[in-house]
């Protein structure tokens, strides 16, 4: 069948089988070396209808190469991918749907009474990791609970703060989370956790209320507010916890988002 007959019986456009052409994810039968022509067989229709199905699904073309390719339980295990990249995908956009209600709801881009003030220095238990933007929350919270975890095996009660210093995305958009707990001496030693100074100063600071899936629109506040009264960034960004995801409703949760300033 030439392109366009072939386009029609698998409802792909012209455009489409080119590209998948050139991607080879769907080679013409042949090729006519005169006029470049493309015919395809009648057996590729159902290989050309299921990449339309895929590709509506969001599905990348380097994805669908392998997909075609696969069964058993090599199959599975990519779909299994793909619908944990369609639920992220779906995450964020009601993260996106949610901070602009808040937006909204307030009636101005940054919705935050911003103040100054002088903190303190902390001496806390630390657990560090390397997490990414999309996974921050995740990370920042099971490094928590799992330096709660460590505190408790050594009998060791908490003290304010509770909180995550994440450091800027490096040039490969990973983040340094620094997850803290305060702590009272004596310090021991407890391994794989760390006792470190948190040094206090001057900070630009807020009080978030609400999901932490909102807690981007406090920190472009905090930056945006900083550029307009001439302050510059002197450390990472901090998130103090006023209260307990597990015992809290999320709407209740209250955050402070503090920005060391110089």
């Amino acid at each position: 069948m030439p392109i366009g007959r072939f386009s029609k019986s698998c409802r792909l456009t012209i455009k489409a089988l080119r590209h998948y052409d050139e991607t080879g994810l769907l080679k013409p039968a042949f090729i006519d070396p005169q006029s470049g022509y493309r015919y395809y067989q009648q057996h590729q229709a159902r290989t050309a209808v299921l990449i339309g199905m895929l590709r509506s699904l969001d599905i990348s073309i380097a994805r669908i190469k392998n997909l075609l390719i696969s069964n058993g339980n090599d199959l599975q295990a990519m779909l299994d991918d793909e619908q944990q990249r369609a639920l992220q995908k779906v995450q964020k956009q009601q993260q996106i749907l949610d901070s602009i209600k808040r937006i909204a709801r307030e009636g101005e881009l940054t919705p935050y009474d911003i103040q100054i003030r002088k903190e303190p220095s902390y001496i806390v238990a630390q657990l560090s990791c390397v997490s990414s933007l999309d996974r921050l929350l995740e990370d920042g919270a099971s490094q928590i609970y799992a330096l709660y975890d460590i505190l408790q095996s050594h009998n060791r009660d908490f003290v304010d703060p509770v909180m995550c210093i994440n450091e800027d995305p490096d040039e490969n958009e990973g983040v340094n989370i620094r997850a803290c707990i305060g702590i009272d001496s004596p310090y021991p030693d407890i391994t794989p956790a760390n006792i470190v100074d948190v040094p206090g100063g001057n900070v630009a600071f807020l009080t978030h209320k609400g999901s932490y899936n909102e807690l981007g629109i406090a920190y472009h506040s905090l930056f945006a507010w900083i550029q307009e009264h001439g302050y510059q960034q002197r450390d990472a960004m901090r998130e103090i916890y006023k209260n307990d995801p597990a015992e809290t409703a999320e709407h209740d949760l209250v955050t402070e988002v503090i920005l060391p300033i110089e």
